[in-house]
């Protein structure tokens, strides 16, 4: 009987070894600025879409967690500030952000680079450079 009793303290201690603590705050801010690469001021009318993707899942489209658009009338960039909601271990592997400029019913400009949001990054200002696409 003395040596369960021994099995089970043993056991028990071994025990305050498991990290319980929990992960951080899922819902975060995405804060950055977009710049278009041929330095064009935008148009009245333009649009800036920002949305941090999780594109983990291949063959499928990515799920967004988060996105603002914001009016770019005049300016050659501007700050975005995306709230979103991602768990520690999402962010280890990594979030894409997707940028689109729209005016005149087209999207003129997107990000052909990848950007990406990391654990380490999260806190950190982005800044993407989008790119005139189409004719």
């Amino acid at each position: 009987m003395a040596i369960l009793a021994a099995a089970a303290a043993l056991a028990l201690a071994g025990c305050g070894q498991l990290d319980l603590t929990p992960e951080g705050d899922p819902g975060r801010v995405l804060t950055g600025r977009v710049e278009l690469s041929d330095g064009a001021t935008l148009p009245p009318d333009a649009t800036i879409a920002v949305r941090v993707v999780d594109a983990s899942n291949t063959g499928m489209p990515p799920q967004v967690l988060g996105a603002q658009t914001v009016r770019g009338s005049g300016a050659e960039s501007v700050e975005f500030r995306v709230v979103y909601r991602a768990e520690d271990d999402l962010l280890r592997r990594g979030l894409n952000i997707e940028a689109r400029v729209s005016y005149g019913g087209k999207v003129r400009y997107a990000n052909v680079n990848h950007y990406v949001v990391t654990l380490a990054s999260a806190a950190d200002p982005h800044r993407v450079t989008v790119n005139p696409i189409g004719p």
